[in-house]
């Protein structure tokens, strides 16, 4: 830490500062930035990080910094369980604040809060990859929020396809489901709805 390091070294505070400027370093973005690391001590992964001791450091820097390359670079987004899996640090609090600052988009995603970016084109390519990747192209049932949302709009909209309420579920819910899990629902519980209803 800075202050363990000015006394070791015996100068003050602002001295250390600008010694590590002129070397380089690299802050930790876990433990409030309070550790510090000569920039050429890293051995950073794939994602950028190093830890050292349950300490975390990224070359992207702060963990906002970092929450925003990993989000960015996920071609469907990344759940707050994967991200605190990369980032061997909780991080729910900041992911909340960040989408209520509208500096991320989600959305519910088998059971759970994805995280995607905000830029619209990358954004639209996360949901597409989300709606037909990992654990909805194999989803067997809906939950049960997700079920009473497909009845409403069943009883409302008898004549919707299953893709235009997996539409409706994804604009007006923020919930990706694609619609081979809408019917793959209608049909173990014997309802009598099929893909082709007219638009």
């Amino acid at each position: 830490m800075l202050e363990q390091l000015a006394q070791s070294l015996g100068y003050a505070l602002i001295s250390v500062r600008r010694f590590l400027k002129h070397i380089g370093y690299f802050r930790s973005y876990t433990h409030n930035g309070k550790w510090y690391t000569l920039r050429d001590s890293p051995a950073f992964d794939r994602d950028g990080l190093w830890h050292f001791k349950g300490i975390g450091f990224s070359k992207h820097g702060s963990l906002t910094a970092t929450i925003h390359y990993l989000v960015g670079r996920s071609p469907a987004g990344l759940s707050a369980h994967e991200l605190n899996r990369k980032l061997q640090h909780p991080c729910h609090a900041v992911l909340t604040q960040l989408h209520k600052a509208g500096q991320l988009d989600r959305l519910h995603l088998a059971g759970q809060f994805h995280y995607l970016a905000r830029d619209p084109q990358l954004n639209r390519r996360q949901r597409e990859q989300a709606a037909c990747g990992q654990g909805l192209g194999s989803m067997t049932s809906l939950s049960t929020q997700i079920a009473l949302w497909v009845l409403v709009q069943y009883i409302k909209h008898p004549e919707w396809s299953f893709e235009q309420i997996a539409l409706h579920l994804q604009e007006q819910r923020k919930v990706a489901v694609p619609p081979e899990s809408i019917q793959r629902f209608f049909q173990e519980h014997d309802l009598k709805k099929t893909p082709e209803a007219p638009n």
